[in-house]
């Protein structure tokens, strides 16, 4: 079931394209929350989950598109003993990871993760918002990695922007994100990156599709949270 790495490219974009390499950190944070609908509320059920998590023990957690740490962090104040393994393709995402996060039990590792070779297993992988930037092939692909990436009994929380199968309802739920992005924006630029990175830079999968394939490859699969274009799908090995 382990798949091999391979040259092909399978992420839709380059750091330089997405709006969090325009941006100071600072920034990044309000405008995704504000961006994202239900950003909030999808981190407070991976607090809730993580809060399930033995305090005292050392998890091995894999944050796959780290950003500038948002997850991560949160995790760490939960289950502060684990070591953290921060991937980011843009290095002023990771530069604010490291902010956050600091120098202990964490290390950065700078690199698009769908050509990456990591060297061990993990208790929990992570990826909130990153990985509807892989295509399609992309996607089944990084699934199987992450099934090998865990240790049995390890969890991928995986919280991200998807579509569905029936064509009214993507278009209902695509038409309430953009009206979520147009009532949220800070102002008419930042309505205008986020609705442009939206509109053309997101490849959205059907979640029904998702669902199927994450288990296929052998997860046990509990979708937490689904409104508008946003979801919460905790799988476990």
């Amino acid at each position: 079931m382990c798949v091999k790495n391979n040259s092909m490219r399978t992420t839709n974009v380059n750091p330089s394209d997405l709006n969090y390499d325009k941006y100071t950190t600072d920034k990044y944070d309000r405008d995704i929350v504000n961006s994202i609908p239900f950003h909030r509320e999808v981190h407070d059920l991976i607090a809730g989950f993580a809060s399930s998590f033995k305090k005292g023990e050392k998890y091995e957690v894999l944050d796959l598109g780290v950003g500038t740490a948002i997850t991560s962090r949160m995790l760490k104040d939960i289950l502060p003993n684990s070591h953290f393994d921060l991937v980011d393709f843009s290095q002023r995402m990771l530069n604010g990871a490291k902010k956050k996060m600091g120098k202990e039990n964490a290390r950065y590792i700078f690199g698009d993760y769908s050509k990456i070779k990591f060297d061990q297993k993990y208790n929990i992988v992570i990826s909130v918002i990153g990985v509807h930037h892989q295509n399609i092939q992309g996607k089944k692909k990084l699934f199987k990695k992450i099934f090998c990436l865990l240790n049995n009994g390890g969890y991928f929380i995986f919280g991200d922007l998807v579509t569905y199968l029936d064509k009214r309802k993507a278009a209902l739920n695509n038409a309430k994100h953009f009206k979520y992005l147009a009532e949220k924006a800070t102002d008419e630029k930042t309505l205008s990156d986020w609705a442009y990175h939206h509109m053309f830079l997101n490849d959205l999968a059907p979640v029904e599709e998702q669902v199927k394939w994450l288990k296929e490859i052998g997860f046990k699969v509990s979708i937490k949270f689904l409104k508008f274009n946003t979801a919460l799908i905790i799988c476990k090995k």
